[in-house]
């Protein structure tokens, strides 16, 4: 079997390589999709028992390009980059692709109620779900909600204070991408059982001013504040991953903590449970490993 992770030197796509590396997956048995020289370095430099071969130079707007990537794979872990105008097509094209290739089973990391039209970011994974859902291909949709790892743990335990960019008191659902990754080498690996469905994952809900006091309380603190910071110093201070470089990036991300604000986006994680076979990762389980680590 033969597995594609698209976008592999991102940060989802790594968690995902680093979980099937470790659950006995050869490195011969995975095929990494990045766009430069540069991003197979940094991979190898994570993971030096992959050879050279195990990498495939693609950009998901080139079709030439995405023909031979996905040549003779079975299996493929599709992982768009965040905030880009042509996500979608992106996504569609990696679907056509996979479908000429005659890819067995296509996951699709989406994100959580792609349905929230008036987030850009999920508006346009739920154009590409319904691509996929009617292309004919096997497929496993998995729909994650904010990571864990988007808040600074070790930052905050260091400082006392942790950076918010939005209302510190909405709850707002997470999930911890070991998790994610976890669920995805179940899929990946054994993909039958899971053919035609989209998983919510959640892990636990929580508003940032009760992640402070997790924070606090692990690490043995009087208190954790919530630092709250001004939209226009988002990108500056750090407070997100997202490095949006155009207007439409810009605006997704707008909308995206304007929504954080007023509603947050709150979830259920019976469904992570179940196919987890145990309790998701909590809030208070992550500060813990992100500290000892």
């Amino acid at each position: 079997m033969t597995i594609l992770l698209t976008a592999a030197s991102g940060r989802t796509s790594g968690f995902v390589l680093r979980e099937l590396l470790a659950h006995g997956v050869p490195a011969g048995g995975v095929r990494l999709m990045v766009r430069s020289e540069d991003a197979v370095r940094k991979v190898q430099a994570a993971h030096p028992q992959l050879p050279r071969s195990a990498f495939v130079i693609a950009d998901f707007l080139e079709a030439s390009t995405l023909g031979p990537a996905l040549a003779g794979v079975d299996t493929v872990f599709h992982n768009a980059p965040g905030f880009h105008a042509l996500e979608g097509a992106m996504g569609v094209a990696v679907i056509e692709a996979a479908k000429k290739a005659g890819v067995k089973h296509f996951v699709y990391c989406s994100v959580l109620f792609p349905v929230l039209s008036k987030l850009l970011n999920h508006d346009v994974k739920r154009g590409v779900e319904e691509f996929l859902i009617e292309s004919g291909l096997d497929y496993t949709i998995l729909e994650p909600t904010s990571f864990m790892q988007n808040m600074d743990v070790k930052g905050a335990a260091h400082t006392g204070a942790l950076m918010c960019a939005y209302t510190p008191q909405v709850l707002q659902g997470f999930v911890d991408l070991a998790d994610l990754a976890q669920v995805a080498r179940l899929v990946l690996l054994d993909p039958a059982p899971h053919n035609r469905a989209r998983y919510e994952l959640v892990g636990e809900n929580m508003a940032l001013a009760d992640v402070a006091k997790t924070i606090a309380r692990v690490a043995g603190l009087s208190g954790v504040a919530c630092e709250a910071v001004p939209r226009s110093e988002i990108l500056k201070r750090g407070v997100v991953t997202a490095r949006p470089g155009s207007a439409y990036a810009t605006d997704a991300l707008d909308r995206m903590l304007y929504y954080y604000d007023k509603r947050g986006i709150p979830g259920n994680n019976n469904t992570l449970r179940w196919l987890l076979g145990r309790e998701p990762t909590s809030w208070e389980g992550f500060v813990r490993r992100e500290l000892q680590n």
